[in-house]
């Protein structure tokens, strides 16, 4: 009997212990060589996780319509203008690896982002052209070796980053941005959170870092947030 008990609370600790592991793994922060700013004056928009199982308003953990409907269309005016500066736009889209990972997020969220959902896609409510789409397992989209590649080609050295949540694959992906010595600018119009009060802090550490909140329009810059804010409720 108590040697059950004792088994019993072993494998219960273990799987705390491995939750912990995977979920810190999971935001952990890539790391890389860093660029040259110099020889790199291109812009790219990055888009985070705009999927339809994230962006849907049946989501188990939906954002509130408004702000999903007014973020949206600030994102699509970036992509609009994007698009018309030739400047290349990355879709990156999550979906989780790994058994365990894939179970909890079954359990916990509907299986949303999982390699089976149907709802993998981006939100047909984005609109414009999209140059790249890039699938990643983890919040750090830099974690994908071929975000990298593409924006070498692209002699990228300005990113402007849109799209949810803030305080987890968005500030996750912005860190290792910085990190890698890039340009970043995003804004509140275009950035979706799940707690507010939460994105704030958040927002502060990235500013702290080096971020620029606001995206201001620059000769040679791909694209402006001036219509962006437009959009923003008053």
């Amino acid at each position: 009997m108590w040697l059950t008990m004792i088994l019993i609370a072993i494998l219960l600790i273990a799987l705390i212990a491995y939750t912990l592991y995977g979920h810190r793994r999971h935001l952990a922060i890539s790391t890389g060589p860093k660029i040259d700013p110099a020889s790199r004056p291109n812009t790219a928009l990055l888009l985070i996780d705009l999927q339809d199982d994230f962006t849907s308003d049946s989501a188990k953990h939906t954002y509130p319509a408004d702000a999903m409907t007014n973020g949206i269309m600030a994102i699509n005016k970036l992509v609009e203008t994007a698009n018309a500066n030739g400047s290349p736009v990355i879709s990156i889209r999550q979906t989780f690896a790994g058994w365990y990972i894939n179970v909890l997020v079954k359990l916990l969220n509907e299986g949303r982002g999982c390699p089976k959902s149907k709802g993998l896609d981006i939100d047909a409510r984005i609109d414009g052209d999209i140059d790249h789409d890039i699938v990643k397992s983890r919040a750090d989209a830099f974690h994908e070796p071929e975000l990298s590649r593409v924006l070498d080609r692209h002699h990228v050295g300005k990113l402007i980053i849109v799209g949810l949540d803030g305080d987890f694959c968005v500030n996750a992906t912005m860190k290792a941005a910085l990190d890698r010595g890039y340009d970043v600018s995003f804004s509140d119009a275009t950035i979706l959170a799940h707690n507010p009060q939460s994105w704030r802090k958040t927002k502060s550490r990235l500013i702290a870092l080096g971020a620029k909140d606001g995206i201001e329009e620059k000769p040679g810059d791909a694209v402006s947030d001036r219509t962006a804010k437009q959009t923003e409720p008053a």
